[in-house]
């Protein structure tokens, strides 16, 4: 494709964010606004400087919100702050339809990109995850459901996100990755999503065998998300 003609292939590895001493590790999403929620974030602080802070103060990886309409993200965000951060782990997250999008991420710096299994037919899903994995990036292959899970897993993939939310409802079930998470070969790096609010979820999450949990509303919906994160894994978020 024309758009990574010039483009390196990506090296860094986003799996090696899991390998750190806080476990679950912590994928911290920057994201101003959400098709549930509306506006979110309410600070003063930009992309950058949100990604400086979740990095200062705990995070094993960022996600970043590209999306414009629903949640108010742009792609500039992430060159921002891989020029910034030349070694972050960046997670481009989107509603990724197309080989172009996936070029994208590699060209503005991201070095893995989210495939919603939901959004996708199953070929169109391969020829995304196979795409992606040439140009050195690694795929998050997002679900929610056994029937999803179960086109993911026949992709062989290094990781697999857990979605707690219903797409369809935006409702969230904490519960529904209890019986999921089984259902993953060891080797598998696991990431839960949505609804991860307090440290007594982080523990939730380890205690099921997450590896990573990807949050991101409740770190936004403070002035300050890095302080948020850094409350999160010390437990002061629990008090009371």
């Amino acid at each position: 494709m024309q758009l990574t003609a010039d483009v390196p292939l990506n090296t860094l590895d986003f799996c090696d964010a899991f390998n750190v001493q806080t476990i679950p590790a912590i994928i911290a999403e920057i994201k101003f606004a959400s098709p549930s929620r509306g506006r979110i974030y309410h600070g003063a602080l930009d992309a950058l400087a949100i990604a400086g802070e979740y990095l200062a103060h705990g995070a094993s990886a960022l996600s970043i919100l590209t999306e414009p309409e629903y949640f108010q993200g742009n792609i500039a965000s992430i060159r921002a702050v891989r020029r910034a951060f030349p070694t972050a782990h960046i997670l481009l997250k989107d509603f990724i339809l197309s080989e172009l999008q996936v070029a994208q991420a590699l060209a503005c710096g991201a070095n893995a990109v989210l495939l919603i299994v939901a959004f996708l037919t199953e070929q169109r899903l391969r020829l995304l995850y196979e795409y992606a994995l040439t140009l050195g990036l690694t795929p998050l292959i997002e679900v929610h459901d056994a029937d999803e899970l179960k086109k993911a897993l026949a992709l062989n993939p290094r990781m697999i996100g857990i979605n707690h939310r219903n797409l369809n409802t935006l409702e969230i079930d904490l519960e529904c990755s209890t019986s999921l998470i089984r259902m993953i070969p060891e080797g598998v790096y696991c990431v839960a999503e949505s609804g991860i609010e307090r440290k007594s979820h982080l523990d939730m999450m380890a205690t099921r065998g997450f590896n990573g949990c990807l949050i991101g509303s409740s770190f936004m919906q403070h002035d300050h998300p890095g302080h948020a994160l850094q409350h999160m894994i010390s437990g002061d978020d629990d008090a009371g």
